[in-house]
């Protein structure tokens, strides 16, 4: 029995002296590499980190650590296909799988009663913009749920406000007012304009640039636009100088793209409707300065800009035109180079079966995924999406996705703060 009790008593010490080196064993993990583990997460995760201390709250609110979490996720990762639909007093904005269409987020957002067409802008960093003629733009972040304040409304938009013109009464209202005789007749007016938000690649900061043509064009007979730029830092509306763009005006009706701290516009004619002599019109977020450029060469140089696309796909100016004989090339930028590249191309005859059977307007791309080598490719006012094999050898559509949306934008979930909620 005493052999027994010396035993387990040195167990005993044993014991304790091993759990006491546990307690004084500890694993230190240096800052940097925290903080590269923390940037890899999903933003609702790394929104938890906030509370474990004043050092981490500081080191996620800074500008830097944002970018560089956008960056890892625009590198390594697809992006989330945004489905937004306006209700009567709401914006619901679905964010789904690029590859499964899965939903995963569904955020909602009360809006102040409005008359006329909400429009929502491109998505940049994960903020995006929704506006109407007469109603200050709202910035949200739906990713954090929250939102800044509402801007101070442009002059344009006062002018509307306070100057209302029935010969710019939004193309809903005039289109129920049109005799149905008239068929498909041109409206005779610019129905609206949509703004482009993008960042400066320099300094960071986000702009609002709304771009208009003077109504009507016959007030001057050489300057044909206007330009206002917001500055989310400084919070105010200021005019630009347009005077690269004396004699021309904007295509109405598009919502221009940026890619690399640039935006783009087409060409119209005098009233804003398609021409024949499309120009392209870019704008330098930085400088706050434009230049009017010729069209690619792949481009034809007497193409309609109703039958040209703009957009940005995977962070590229992608752009293509649409053929007589209803095929569409898409081609992009290569700005390592300086180059065109052709990335695919898109035959509407065997497409429109999911776009109520139109071939005459062109198809955007929306967002390509890596993992299954496809892109999601769009219509506008068309509800149904269509995703296409870009395998060389591949001639292979299906019916991507099917269901009631208002607009539908690539999109990552971003960290950039926003002041001010809802």
């Amino acid at each position: 029995m005493a052999s027994m009790e010396i035993y387990e008593k040195r167990i005993v010490r044993e014991t304790k002296r091993r759990r006491k080196g546990r307690r004084e064993w500890k694993i230190e993990i240096p800052n940097d590499v925290m903080e590269e583990i923390v940037m890899k997460l999903p933003v609702r995760s790394i929104a938890r980190f906030e509370a474990v201390s004043k050092h981490w709250e500081s080191m996620i609110k800074t500008r830097d650590f944002w970018a560089r979490h956008m960056a890892h996720q625009k590198k390594n990762k697809d992006p989330k296909l945004m489905f937004v639909s306006f209700g009567y007093k709401q914006i619901h904005f679905e964010q789904r799988d690029l590859e499964t269409t899965c939903l995963e987020e569904s955020p909602c957002f009360e809006i102040e009663e409005v008359k006329g067409p909400l429009e929502i802008s491109e998505c940049c960093d994960g903020l995006v913009c929704f506006y109407c003629l007469t109603q200050a733009v709202t910035v949200v972040n739906t990713a954090t749920e929250t939102a800044l304040s509402p801007l101070p409304l442009a002059n344009f938009q006062r002018l509307h406000k306070e100057h209302p013109d029935p010969d710019l009464l939004d193309r809903y209202v005039m289109v129920d007012m049109m005799d149905e005789d008239d068929g498909d007749a041109p409206l005779p007016f610019i129905s609206f304009t949509m703004f482009g938000f993008g960042k400066d690649k320099v300094t960071g900061r986000y702009k609002i640039v709304w771009l208009y043509n003077i109504y009507p064009a016959t007030l001057n007979k050489k300057k044909k636009t206007r330009c206002e730029v917001f500055d989310l830092e400084e919070w105010r509306w200021r005019f630009v100088t347009t005077r690269p763009l004396d004699h021309h005006q904007i295509l109405s009706n598009q919502r221009p793209p940026c890619a690399n701290g640039l935006l783009y516009w087409l060409t119209g004619d005098e009233q804003g409707y398609p021409s024949t002599q499309t120009k392209l019109i870019v704008f330098d977020i930085h400088t706050e300065m434009f230049h009017i450029t010729s069209t690619p060469p792949f481009i034809s140089p007497d193409a309609s800009s109703d039958k040209i696309g703009l957009c940005n796909l995977d962070g590229r100016l992608c752009i293509s035109e649409l053929k007589g004989d209803c095929k569409q090339e898409f081609w992009w930028r290569v700005e390592e180079c300086d180059k065109w590249e052709r990335i695919f191309s898109v035959d509407l005859n065997s497409t429109s079966s999911w776009f109520g059977g139109i071939t005459s307007q062109p198809l955007t791309p929306l967002a390509i995924s890596r993992d299954n080598n496809k892109v999601v490719l769009s219509l506008t006012h068309q509800k149904n999406l269509v995703d296409f094999d870009l395998d060389p050898d591949s001639t292979v559509y299906h019916l991507y996705y099917s269901g009631y949306y208002g607009l539908a934008v690539p999109y990552f979930p971003s960290l950039v703060l926003v002041h001010g909620t809802f």
